[in-house]
């Protein structure tokens, strides 16, 4: 398994000349040359949270390091800390060489979050949850597994797959996701046109007008990343 230290070209969703294009510069996004995540979901979460440093994520899903990851850049360039979840072990061993906050090879739907989340510390409002495994009736397992009677998250982005599941697993979702008090941003995120991701935040402490700056996008179908972010 290899992977290039940047995103190679080919791959690049947002690099540092799109920057005035942005529709939320949050502080430190000048300082960005590219992005790593498919569809922009570390741009998303940072925008959110209005760039905050030091922050805390939870990625179930991990796959690669940098490439197609949706926590690199957090760590990397914003001093987050947290934690990566991945069920294959090849996979983890290669992602535990390259970063610093390392992965876990474990079951997500069952695995117990609450022990690791209090032996870490983790602080009951955690920054960004990031919730993609395969196929997607097991990532609403995983999701649905947290231990949400004693943490909340600021950001979440939940991959439905709805093109090639069908809608059940997203109904599920918003039903167990708006029950908890939290509201879609951008629905059905497209990649390729295939739309598969909801974007969530937690309206209780992230600023309604950033949100509202991706609202009047966030409602169409099969929203590409492009024109979620370029104003």
């Amino acid at each position: 398994m290899s992977e290039e230290n940047k995103v190679p070209n080919y791959w690049t969703r947002y690099s540092k000349t799109d920057h005035s294009k942005l529709r939320h510069n949050f502080p430190g996004s000048e300082n960005i040359e590219q992005n790593y995540s498919q569809s922009m979901q570390d741009m998303f979460a940072l925008s959110m949270v209005n760039g905050k440093r030091n922050g805390v994520y939870v990625e179930i899903g991990a796959d690669l390091p940098r490439i197609v990851n949706n926590t690199y850049l957090l760590e990397s360039e914003f001093d987050w800390l947290g934690v990566s979840f991945e069920l294959d072990g090849n996979k983890v061993s290669y992602f535990n060489t390259i970063r610093e906050n390392k992965c876990q090879c474990q079951d997500a739907t069952r695995f117990d979050y609450d022990v690791l989340f209090l032996e870490r510390n983790y602080p009951p409002q955690i920054d960004y949850l990031s919730v993609d495994i395969d196929p997607a009736d097991q990532t609403l397992r995983a999701l649905q597994r947290l231990p949400w009677d004693r943490y909340r998250f600021s950001v979440i982005t939940f991959e439905t797959d709805i093109w090639h599941d069908g809608a059940d697993v997203q109904d599920e979702q918003i039903n167990f996701l708006e029950g908890l008090g939290y509201e879609l941003v951008v629905r059905n995120v497209a990649n390729e046109g295939n739309p598969y991701e909801d974007w969530w935040i937690d309206p209780k402490v992230v600023d309604p007008e950033i949100v509202k700056k991706f609202k009047q996008v966030g409602r169409r179908a099969k929203e590409s990343p492009e024109c979620i972010f370029r104003s």
